[in-house]
């Protein structure tokens, strides 16, 4: 039986290793029902290229028509270059997820995190530091951080399409 978020116990992991991020990043996806939330400075350490990775994305967006995936990024060259798998599931979901990049002082924050369904988080406070938290069915201490993504997404342009223009 499935526990409905009221009934849900908060749990919270501390992260002592970057693979522990990627690992609760993958639990995330497992819990993912409505939104992905996704804030980071490039993608590169969240493996979203991997051929698994993309299929679970799918699954994800397959499951319902108003699933979405908003991704914000410093950086979109290692999208744009080495995520063609990422990038094929961008034409195949245009309305479904957005990839911005950040602007003025968005592109200042120094910290990485996925937020799911507002209820579930995974967060390293300095990117380039492997301490971080994983915060299961506890949408009271994801709030900060969904108002967070909010103002970073504001101070933020589209950035990747499936479509490349030029001459």
């Amino acid at each position: 039986m499935i526990e409905s978020p009221a009934d849900a116990v908060p749990e919270r992991e501390l992260l002592q290793a970057k693979s522990d991020y990627l690992r609760g990043f993958d639990r995330l996806l497992a819990l993912a029902r409505r939104e992905l939330r996704i804030f980071d400075p490039d993608l590169s350490e969240l493996e979203m290229n991997a051929a698994i990775r993309v299929e679970t994305l799918a699954r994800f967006l397959r499951s319902g028509p108003t699933r979405r995936i908003f991704v914000a990024l410093h950086d979109v060259e290692h999208v744009t270059k080495r995520c063609p798998r990422l990038i094929a599931l961008l034409g195949s979901y245009t309305s479904s997820i957005l990839i911005y990049q950040t602007t003025g002082d968005a592109a200042k924050v120094q910290d990485c995190f996925v937020l799911v369904d507002g209820d579930h988080l995974v967060r390293r406070p300095v990117t380039a530091q492997p301490r971080g938290v994983l915060v299961i069915n506890d949408p009271k201490e994801c709030q900060p951080m969904r108002e967070r993504f909010g103002e970073i997404w504001e101070s933020s342009a589209p950035a990747v399409s499936a479509n490349t223009t030029g001459l």
